[in-house]
């Protein structure tokens, strides 16, 4: 059952990648890269985990915007009894992680100014 719901998630990503590249006609969307996807027990519900490089939050929003669109677009590529209703979220752990990069450089600096001084 495992690897069935594996199978449903790679197929849903590959998809949704070619439909936002090849067949969207909004305004463009920015390299987007999908992080994850979790997808309901009864295979009704899929939140798809994304990242951009810009504009993250307006890139989401896009997408969210014509989910009904992809949403369509994949019940004509997918095998599936029921397509689940999708919901495009923003996978912001980069971001989160190079905040926590920052702060812990910054606190290592400030350490190795405060050895100097010390000497």
């Amino acid at each position: 059952m495992a690897n069935n719901v594996e199978r449903i998630k790679a197929s849903i990503a590959k998809n949704i990648r070619e439909i936002v590249q090849y067949e969207l006609h909004v305004d463009k969307i920015d390299f987007m890269t999908i992080t994850n996807i979790e997808v309901s027990s009864d295979h009704s519900y899929a939140k798809i985990f994304v990242s951009f490089f810009q504009n993250p939050q307006k890139n989401v929003e896009k997408l969210n915007k014509v989910k009904g669109f992809v949403r369509s677009a994949l019940s004509k590529r997918l095998k599936l009894r029921r397509v689940p209703e999708i919901q495009f979220v923003l996978d912001d752990t980069y971001f989160k992680e190079q905040r926590l990069n920052d702060l812990l450089n910054k606190e290592e600096n400030e350490l190795n100014k405060m050895k100097k001084e010390e000497k």
